[in-house]
């Protein structure tokens, strides 16, 4: 699901990190999976995703852009605000959100 979100926002995005960064805006995410079930079947998985949006320059339009992307499926979301990270010389605003999907048996 996290990929069909930053895919409507058309930003470029990773999974975890991009080995060359672009030199715009851009995203990484990753995706903590918690198995859950009764029975000793694993039937439904808790997704927690971090969402990590970098910014060479304040960009509201792309922070709108996620937002609107993970309120269209329905999902509550926290947002961090924007900070600067001097090492990388880039804005950073942290996305989280959770959702649950289940596995047919």
């Amino acid at each position: 699901m996290v990929k069909k979100i930053l895919q409507k926002t058309g930003i470029q995005f990773r999974r975890t990190r991009f080995l060359k960064p672009p030199s715009g805006t851009y995203a990484v995410y990753d995706d903590d999976i918690e198995t859950l079930g009764g029975d000793d079947l694993v039937a439904v998985y808790h997704h927690q995703i971090t969402i990590e949006l970098y910014e060479s320059t304040p960009d509201d339009e792309a922070e709108e852009k996620i937002e609107s992307a993970i309120s269209e499926e329905g999902i509550q979301w926290e947002k961090q605000d924007r900070f600067w990270l001097q090492n990388e010389q880039r804005y950073q605003v942290i996305y989280e959100f959770d959702y649950y999907t289940k596995r047919r048996l």
